[in-house]
C-alpha cells in the first residue's frame, strides 16, 4: 500500500511538473493576458510545493496514515484538474480564433461602454457544453469555430452577463430577493389555510431556494443580453430551445436554470420595455407557433414557479441596474456606433428570414466587416 501511495503522488507532481515545462515553452502565444498565464504558472508551483512537502514529510511511509493520504490525493487532484480546465487548457489551445475573439470582445465592450476587465474568450468549449462562463477566472469558453458563425454570438452577451453579475449584482439584482421569500412564504401559508396538499410546501421552499441560488442570476444575464443586443438574443435563445423542446424540457426548470417558457417571457418583457414593440409581435408570433408545434408537457403546478410579476420586478431592476452601472442598450449603441457589433447580429437573423438560400454568402460577408471593424481599433 505504501509503494502505491507514494506513486500516485509522485505522478502526481510529475504532471504538475510537464504542465510547467508546457507553459514555459517559447510557443505559448503571446497574445495570452500575461496576468491570467503568471497566475496560472503560480498556482501549479504551490500545488507541486504542497505535494512535495508531503512527500518529504516521512507521512508516506507510514501504513496507518493511508486514509489521510488517498483524501490528500483526491484533494490535490481536485485543485490539479480545475487548473488544468480552465486555465492551462486555456493558455495551451490559445490560437488564431482566440486572437479574433480577444479584438471582438474588446470592440464589443467598447461598444456597450462594459468597463470591466475584458475576459479569454477560449474555443475550448464543445458543441454539447455551447457557451459558458467562469466569473472567477475572467474565461468564457465558445465552442471551436464559432468565429465562422453569427447566429449563436448573441449568446455571448449572456455570458458576458455572468462577469458583470459577478462584479454588479446588488445593483442588477436590486430588492428582488425579499419579494421571491415573500411570495413563496404567502403561496406555503395558502396551503396551510385552505388546506391545500400538504406536498406543496416542500416544493414552494424547493422552488424558493432555486430562485435565490440561480435563477436571479440566469434571468438577469438573460436581460443583460437583451439590453445589450436586442431582438437577436430572443431569437438565438429560441433557436436553442429546440433543442431542449425534443426532450420535453421546454416548461421544465432544473437548480441552475429556469425553464426556457419562463425565460422567453422576461426576455420579450425586457424588449417591450426597450421599445421593440414590433419585433416582440413577431417573436411572440413565432414563439406561439413553436410551442404549438413542439406540445411539450406543462409540469403540475407549474404557475406558481415563474409568476410573471416577479419576473417582471426582476427585469425592472436589471433595466435600472443597467443604466446605473452605465451600459449602453442595444439602440443607443446604433445611435452611438452606426453599426455596432449587436446590430450586425440583429440583421443576421433578419436576413435568415428574407433569404436563407443567400445567408451563407451574406454571413461570411459580414465576419469579413467584423473582421475589419475590430481590426482598426
Amino acid at each position: 500500500m505504501i509503494s502505491f501511495v507514494k506513486g500516485i503522488f509522485y505522478d502526481q507532481s510529475n504532471r504538475v511538473t510537464k504542465m510547467l515545462s508546457d507553459l514555459a515553452s517559447p510557443q505559448i502565444n503571446g497574445e495570452i493576458d500575461r496576468a491570467f498565464l503568471d497566475k496560472t504558472i503560480q498556482m501549479l508551483e504551490d500545488l507541486n510545493a504542497e505535494i512535495q512537502i508531503l512527500a518529504n514529510s516521512g507521512d508516506l511511509d507510514i501504513d496507518a496514515l493511508a486514509p489521510y493520504n488517498i483524501i490528500r490525493y483526491n484533494t490535490f487532484h481536485e485543485r490539479l484538474l480545475t487548473i488544468e480546465l480552465f486555465r492551462y487548457l486555456v493558455i495551451i489551445n490559445y490560437g488564431s480564433p482566440e486572437e479574433y475573439f480577444k479584438k471582438k470582445i474588446s470592440r464589443i465592450y467598447t461598444e456597450v461602454n462594459c468597463m470591466q476587465k475584458q475576459p479569454i474568450v477560449t474555443t475550448i468549449s464543445n458543441s454539447q457544453d455551447y457557451y459558458w462562463a467562469l466569473p472567477s477566472y475572467d474565461v468564457i469558453a465558445v465552442p471551436k469555430g464559432e468565429q465562422r458563425n453569427l447566429l449563436n454570438l448573441p449568446d455571448l452577451y449572456h455570458e458576458m452577463g455572468h462577469l458583470v453579475y459577478n462584479q454588479h449584482e446588488v445593483y442588477l439584482k436590486g430588492g428582488i430577493e425579499p419579494v421571491i421569500n415573500q411570495y413563496y412564504n404567502d403561496e406555503m401559508q395558502r396551503v396551510l389555510t385552505e388546506q391545500r396538499d400538504p406536498k406543496l410546501i416542500p416544493f414552494f421552499r424547493e422552488k424558493n431556494q432555486r430562485w435565490i441560488s440561480g435563477w436571479i442570476m440566469e434571468f438577469t444575464c438573460d436581460f443583460i443580453a437583451t439590453y445589450l443586443v436586442g431582438p437577436a438574443y430572443a431569437w438565438t435563445n429560441m433557436k436553442l430551445t429546440t433543442l431542449s423542446s425534443s426532450n420535453d424540457r421546454v416548461y421544465k426548470d432544473i437548480p441552475s436554470h429556469p425553464s426556457d417558457e419562463a425565460r422567453m417571457r422576461g426576455i420579450f418583457y425586457i424588449l417591450e420595455q426597450m421599445g421593440h414593440n414590433a419585433e416582440v409581435t413577431q417573436l411572440k408570433s413565432s414563439w406561439q407557433d413553436f410551442l404549438t408545434a413542439t406540445n411539450n408537457p406543462i409540469p403540475a403546478n407549474y404557475n406558481y414557479i415563474f409568476p410573471q410579476r416577479i419576473i417582471e420586478h426582476l427585469a425592472n431592476n436589471v433595466l435600472s441596474g443597467c443604466q446605473a452601472i452605465g451600459l449602453i442598450a442595444y439602440n443607443e449603441q446604433i445611435r452611438k456606433f452606426g453599426k455596432p457589433i449587436s446590430k450586425i447580429l440583429n440583421d443576421a437573423w433578419y436576413e435568415l428570414f428574407r433569404n436563407p438560400a443567400g445567408f451563407k454568402g451574406w454571413e461570411e460577408e459580414r465576419i469579413s466587416e467584423i473582421n475589419g471593424l475590430i481590426e482598426r481599433r
